[in-house]
């Protein structure tokens, strides 16, 4: 027998004790007229049902045991997309995570029929899908073409609840690569409503498919007259073994302009270029598709070739002057592309200036040094020397401070630092901030992020080229404390480190700092022009590529840039431009046209932001189908260069971009929801600690049957009520 009370068990305690007797004691007085036996046997009556009422109101009934209505489920989930295909190690005999995976689901079977447990076996991908039993889930193939096991998992569990059921646990199989992986939050939010943990049971490491890549980080190539345009890109060979490759270069009209053989060395990176004359239009690199390989739609580029209208002017100031200075200046005077005026001191009040096309100098007692902004704004390029501190004051540092922040220029440092003792405002524009030592001879080597930036192993030879350590050692370098924000080392010295070549962008401008002297030498000895003239190559590629440090081209007023150079497909890409000609443009123009069919795909109507330097807009570029677009501004009412940018809309990520596991993201949220992240084979205790009932959760659960349904219970108080009835009528009361 067991009791439920119906009211606080005091409360009903102390009315068992009263309410009899209260019944008992009205029933005497409403029979005080009968005789003393009848009287008694009312009261007893009275008594006896006003205590089956309070015996009542205890709840009194059976309780048996019967199996849960609520039933727990334990969910195992097994990722089937393609990417589980891949070896479940850095091995490519090593077995498949597939396999591994249906191993650990049949042990997990067989835990699950020795201890009774009922088990949801789902397939993941794209959605999770319910396969009934342990052995159609093993026989489902891995090859669905997207990954969304967290989200789908996350919805399974929501879908059982709502059924009415209760998770109890939940085992995710899988290499942990998901094309939503911020999605792991809302399976964490799932099993904390659902109040279950979710094991991980990740398989795999690093992979990468067979495969050839072609890339390059310099899509949209300027042209200038003069200068070689130079094709450059880097092959990666992705387990494909050592092989010759044949590179093709096709023309704008389709056909093969050159091709080169390449050696390309497994697990390494090949760089190869073309080098072309008067190049200008849309070209393709491309290399074979090779047999074995996992993907096709990699091995071409596209570059796009814009010719430079204009020539690049080029102011050169020396204050001390030396054979670096009078070799760059001999050199920059004899190209088409550079317009070059210089200025040379030789003493306080004598100087000399030569410009392009003059063969011989002009004495002068005045440096004729531009120092406003107004002078500095005749010129893309101020290349100084050393001395400066003779030839500018605090007012032309300000200027030449306006020149670059407000105006875009550029200002390349050709002989580290430009001043000796100190030039009020001058530090702030070097890249460097100076040591108090001068090191010895140093050896001109590009770094990674030199290769990274496009000048090396695009423009320029890269680091592994041995034509870098055939040249002359630079003189008189100084040491390096410190880098400023937005410096990028782009060659340093071989051995200790020393930063050689530098670049900071400074607001709109960039300024350059080769850190030493020397770089003549590259082209007076004989035995290193043999090795190709370095030292012309340099400076004919450096000057035309330093210019993309800053925002404006050279003889360009308007600039574009986006804000981002790929998306993803489905995003669009705002674009800010800027304006540093004469009048306010009224109107400015922004469109994409696809490289692949040439046509215009968008034209958006730039908005004018605020801005309290030059005039600046913003064009917001739509999303776009996924391909290579060529970005164009124009201004219809001014005659003035478009500025041009290359423009990437990424397809939508596949299965095969990435095979490498993702051991962290299933940890995260294992840990997240309390669960363990298991390994593979799965032991004993694993599979125990997995199919264990959680806290609150049980098979069994107890049925109570009270006993004041029973038929007998309410014939009792009634034949007790009829009898004080009975007995009263029978003496004649009401």
């Amino acid at each position: 027998m067991s009791f439920l009370p119906v009211l606080p068990l005091p409360l009903v305690i102390a009315l068992a004790v009263v309410l009899p007797v209260v019944v008992a004691w009205l029933c005497y007085a409403a029979c005080r007229t009968l005789r003393r036996a009848p009287r008694l046997c009312c009261v007893s009556l009275a008594w006896l049902a006003a205590l089956a009422g309070c015996m009542l109101l205890l709840n009194p009934g059976s309780v048996s045991l019967r199996p849960s209505s609520e039933k727990p489920v334990w969910v195992v989930g097994l990722d089937v997309s393609a990417s589980m295909r891949s070896p479940v190690a850095d091995d490519a005999d090593a077995p498949s995570r597939h396999d591994v995976a249906r191993r650990a689901v049949a042990a997990l079977d067989a835990a699950a029929r020795n201890s009774g447990r009922d088990l949801h076996w789902l397939a993941l991908s794209d959605a999770a899908r319910n396969c009934g039993s342990a052995a159609a889930l093993t026989e489902t193939a891995s090859d669905a073409e997207s990954s969304a096991i967290l989200s789908s998992t996350a919805g399974a569990i929501e879908s059982l609840r709502r059924q009415g059921r209760v998770v109890a646990g939940v085992m995710l199989i899988s290499d942990g690569r998901d094309l939503r992986p911020r999605s792991w939050q809302t399976l964490v939010g799932r099993a904390g409503a659902a109040g279950c943990s979710v094991h991980v049971l990740p398989l795999g490491a690093h992979w990468k498919e067979p495969d050839l890549s072609l890339s390059t980080s310099r899509p949209l190539v300027q042209a200038y007259v003069g200068v070689p345009t130079r094709l450059s890109a880097r092959i990666d060979n992705t387990r494909m073994g050592n092989r010759q490759l044949l590179v093709e270069l096709l023309g704008p009209d389709g056909s093969v302009l050159r091709s080169q053989p390449v050696e390309s060395r497994d697990g390494e990176a090949s760089d190869v270029s073309f080098r072309l004359e008067n190049a200008v239009g849309e070209y393709r690199m491309r290399v074979a598709v090779q047999p074995g390989e996992s993907r096709e739609d990699n091995n071409e580029l596209r570059f796009t070739v814009s010719a430079a209208d204009s020539r690049i002017r080029v102011f050169l100031a020396e204050g001390a002057p030396y054979w670096d200075s009078k070799f760059l200046a001999q050199y920059l005077r004899a190209q088409p592309v550079f317009d070059v005026r210089s200025v040379h001191r030789l003493s306080d009040e004598r100087f000399y200036h030569i410009d392009s096309g003059d063969d011989d100098a002009e004495p002068s007692d005045t440096p004729d040094m531009p120092t406003t902004l107004e002078g500095l704004m005749g010129y893309d390029i101020v290349v100084l020397g050393k001395g400066m501190d003779s030839l500018l004051d605090e007012e032309a540092v300000q200027a030449l401070t306006a020149y670059l922040r407000d105006q875009g220029g550029i200002v390349v440092m050709a002989r580290g630092r430009c001043y000796a003792g100190r030039l009020e405002g001058m530090e702030a524009l070097e890249p460097f901030v100076w040591g108090s030592g001068v090191g010895a001879e140093s050896r001109f080597v590009p770094t990674e992020e030199g290769e990274q930036a496009g000048l090396f192993s695009q423009v320029l030879p890269g680091a592994a080229d041995a034509v870098w350590k055939e040249q002359p050692p630079l003189d008189d370098v100084r040491d390096v404390a410190e880098l400023r924000p937005q410096t990028r080392v782009l060659a340093a010295a071989d051995g200790s480190g020393t930063p050689l070549l530098g670049i900071m962008r400074c607001g709109m401008g960039a300024v350059a700092c080769i850190n030493g002297e020397g770089l003549w030498k590259w082209d007076f000895y004989p035995d290193a022009r043999e090795r190709g003239n370095l030292y012309r190559e340099f400076w004919r590629q450096f000057l035309p590529w330093v210019q993309t440090a800053a925002e404006f081209f050279p003889g360009f007023d308007l600039s574009l840039h986006p804000e981002r150079a790929s998306v993803a497909a489905g995003e669009g890409v705002t674009c800010r431009l800027g304006w540093r000609g004469g009048a306010r443009p009224g109107r400015v123009l922004v469109e994409a046209v696809s490289l692949a069919d040439g046509k215009r795909a968008a034209l958006v109507t730039a908005v004018p932001t605020a801005s309290s330097g030059l005039p600046r807009w913003e064009a917001a570029i739509p999303p776009l189908p996924s391909g290579e677009y060529l970005l164009r501004a124009s201004v219809p009412d001014h005659a003035t260069p478009s500025p041009e940018c290359r423009f990437t809309v990424r397809r939508a990520p596949g299965e095969a971009d990435n095979l490498d596991a993702d051991p962290e993201l299933l940890a995260r949220v294992a840990e997240a929801t309390g669960g363990m992240q298991l390994s593979d084979p799965l032991s004993e205790e694993q599979m125990a600690t997995f199919l264990a009932l959680p806290p609150g959760v049980s098979l069994i659960e107890e049925d109570f049957t009270p006993l004041w349904t029973r038929w007998q219970v309410l014939a009792f108080v009634v034949i007790c009520l009829g009898l004080i009835w009975l007995i009263r009528r029978r003496r004649g009361l009401p």
